[in-house]
Formats: C-alpha cells, structure tokens, sequence
C-alpha cells in the first residue's frame, strides 16, 4: 500500500497576510464608503423634510402638507429601496466582493494545486474552514503558499 502525502493550509491567514488579498479588500472598502456617503446624504435630506414639515405643519394648506407627506414616503421609499440594492444577499457590495475575490482566489488555487503537483500531495485540506483535527506543523504549506503569491505579484 502507498503512503499518502497530506498537506493542510489555512485559507484565513492566507487572506489575512496576503497583500494582493489586502488591496482587493481596500478597493471594496472604498466602494463601499461611497455608498455608505450616498446613502447617509439621503437619510440627511429626508430627516431635513421631515423637521421641515414638522416645523411648518401648522401653516400649510391641507394640499401642501399632503404634497410634502408624499414626498417624504417616497424618498424614505426609495433610500430603502437603494439601501436593499446596495447591501441585500446579493447587492452591490457582494457583487464587488465576488468581482475582486475570485481572481485572488483562482490564483491561490493555483499555487496550491502547483505545489500539490510539483510536489506529489495526495490531499491538502483547509484548516480553517474545518475537516482537520489535528496535522503536524510539517504538513501546513500556508506560508509557502502565501511565500509563492507575494512573489507573483
């Protein structure tokens, strides 16, 4: 019977310690701020009808009030409506989060499987995402991996 050659990473410190990783997470940062912005200046403009409204409830005609009430519900309606679109299950900022992961991702991949080839492992598996126990320090290719990533740059 042939032994097996098992190797383990752990894909949160490869995220964690790799500057290309780093980089995606500061654009999606960035994006994500801009939103936050855009947003925060919609709630800013609607909490500013409403005092208005409040302020001057008294001295509008009963038309104007209505006129007013409804174009307050439609803002609120629809900075709830871009809020949804920016941060539901699968808004905007997932979106993102997908477009600039995956080529990281692909490329970690490659490396694993490139020193999984080069090298004659049978398995390696993802500490961190569970199905290990325990593996001896000597089986734990993180750093190699994160090692040959930083070096592609």
């Amino acid at each position: 019977m042939a032994e097996m050659k098992i190797g383990m990473v752990n894909s949160s410190t490869i995220m964690n310690k790799y500057e290309g990783f780093k980089e995606g997470q500061e654009k999606i940062n960035k994006e994500t701020a801009k939103w936050d912005q855009g947003l925060s200046d919609r709630y800013k403009e609607i909490r500013k009808l409403k005092e208005q409204l409040d302020q001057q409830s008294l001295l509008l005609s009963g038309d104007r009030k209505k006129e007013l009430q409804d174009s307050l519900a439609m803002k609120e309606t629809q900075a709830r409506q871009e809020e949804q679109r920016i941060y539901s299950k699968n808004g905007e900022v997932y979106k993102k989060n997908i477009e600039l992961s995956k080529p990281i991702v692909e490329k970690i991949n490659r490396i694993i499987e490139k020193i999984a080839k080069d090298e004659n492992f049978d398995m390696i598996f993802d500490s961190y995402v569970g199905g290990v126990i325990f593996a001896m320090p000597k089986y734990d290719l993180t750093e190699r991996v994160l090692m040959l990533l930083n070096k592609e740059k």
